[in-house]
Formats: C-alpha cells, sequence, structure tokens
C-alpha cells in the first residue's frame, strides 16, 4: 500500500533516502522505528540539556511516525 502521507511529508522521507513505492504494514513500521526514529533522535530536537522540545525536523519526524503507526496493526 502507499504510504498515507502528506506531499510534505514524502518529499522529507526522500531526503532520507527512502522511496515512494508500495509497502507492506510491515514495512511501513520499520520505516517508522528505523530512519524516521533515528532522524528523530539525531536531529530533531532543540538544543537543551535533555530532549525536551522537538524542533521542525522533529515535528516532521514525529508526525511521519504518527501516521505510519496508525496503519500498523
Amino acid at each position: 500500500m502507499k504510504l498515507p502521507l502528506t506531499k510534505k511529508q514524502m518529499e522529507f522521507l526522500l531526503t532520507l533516502g527512502i522511496e515512494d513505492r508500495e509497502y507492506t504494514r510491515e514495512e511501513m513500521s520499520e520505516l517508522a522505528e528505523g530512519p524516521v526514529y533515528d532522524c528523530l533522535m539525531s536531529r530533531g530536537w532543540k538544543p537543551g540539556p535533555e530532549f525536551e522540545q522537538t524542533n521542525a525536523i522533529g515535528d516532521m519526524c514525529e508526525s511521519i511516525i504518527d501516521a505510519l503507526t496508525e496503519v500498523t496493526p
């Protein structure tokens, strides 16, 4: 199935090397738990001593993770 994402979210995934194609539910889960989560953890936080507030990249990653995990069982 196609990824249940907006055009803007899909464009962001393309920057992570994730292609626009048909995916199984398992593959969608792997995307959310793998490259998107990794991007969130490495580039998705505003500077500070703790991971307290997401930046624009983090917000995008979180919205993609939400969309992908709503589809998966």
